[in-house]
């Protein structure tokens, strides 16, 4: 079977030609044997939104560039739009408000197609922004402008679920978002926060590995050796206590393992190795 690719993206992506992120997505896609679908549904200007991505997936050559606007749930139910996910290669999933694409495509014939052909291969899925925390089966959207350490400044519900166990949150650093994805990672540490900053993406290949691809950092949150978690005991908009998370910041060419939690590859930019005078070294046993 052909791998799955999954994509999330920070948000704020370089819309150019030169674009690293779009580059490698069409690729991966087929390049020029390429079939891109644009859901623009979470945006407040779909149509602007779909006119972008067009003209800029329309550089690179693929084979057609089409655009899927659901603006109520009965659209996404329309055997035409079913057989179009099923030919599809590439499907990019725009920003703007998550709530809109969970709300108008969960549960219906249309997300069922997209996760069917996700899982059959040879098909990328991408998202950007609201695109991207989708992905996942649990997704966060909504932060109630609650930026310092304290219970209760985020919402959970379900995503696409083409991910299990792991949760994006995008413009990470530009938008300070580290507590709230703590918190995420707090309220179920069996749950992996990945938060990306903007102009950056992942490539996750078959749910396993995940590389970084763009000009930022994408910033892993890991509870599962939390020891003392007290956000089952505080207050709503009180601190809790929570030692032993690990972070993971990594840069353009880091490789993760999202099943064994650990980083695979350093990437390219390495330090030359250490020199020790032979003096000083530990004897082997």
């Amino acid at each position: 079977m052909k791998p799955r690719y999954l994509v999330p993206i920070g948000g704020n992506e370089k819309k150019t030609p030169d674009s690293e992120i779009f580059r490698e997505m069409v690729s991966l896609a087929g390049g020029s044997k390429a079939r891109i679908v644009v859901v623009p549904t979470a945006s407040e200007s779909p149509g602007d939104r779909a006119r972008d991505y067009q003209e800029l997936f329309s550089t690179f050559g693929p084979e057609s560039v089409q655009v899927v606007h659901i603006g109520e749930r009965p659209d996404a139910a329309l055997p035409e739009l079913i057989r179009l996910v099923e030919g599809s290669t590439l499907f990019m999933f725009g920003g703007g408000d998550q709530l809109r694409l969970s709300s108008l495509i969960g549960g219906t014939p249309l997300h069922r197609a997209l996760v069917k052909r996700y899982r059959a291969g040879g098909c990328v899925m991408a998202g950007t922004s609201a695109g991207a925390t989708v992905l996942p089966e649990t997704m966060i959207f909504q932060n109630n402008r609650f930026r310092l350490f304290r219970k209760g400044g985020i919402e959970m519900t379900k995503g696409l679920g083409l991910i299990q166990d792991v949760m994006f949150d995008t413009h990470f650093v530009q938008r300070s978002r580290i507590s709230r994805l703590v918190q995420a990672v707090a309220t179920n540490p069996a749950l992996l926060g990945v938060g990306i900053e903007e102009n950056t993406g992942l490539i996750i290949k078959n749910e396993t590995t995940a590389r970084v691809i763009g000009a930022g950092t994408v910033i892993v949150v890991d509870g599962s050796a939390i020891e003392i978690n007290h956000i089952g005991y505080a207050e709503n908009r009180q601190p809790f206590a929570l030692t032993n998370v690990i972070y993971s910041v990594m840069t353009a060419g880091v490789v993760f393992d999202l099943t064994q939690r650990k980083v695979i590859e350093p990437g390219p930019i390495a330090p030359p190795r250490s020199i020790v005078p032979k003096s000083i070294r530990p004897k082997k046993k």
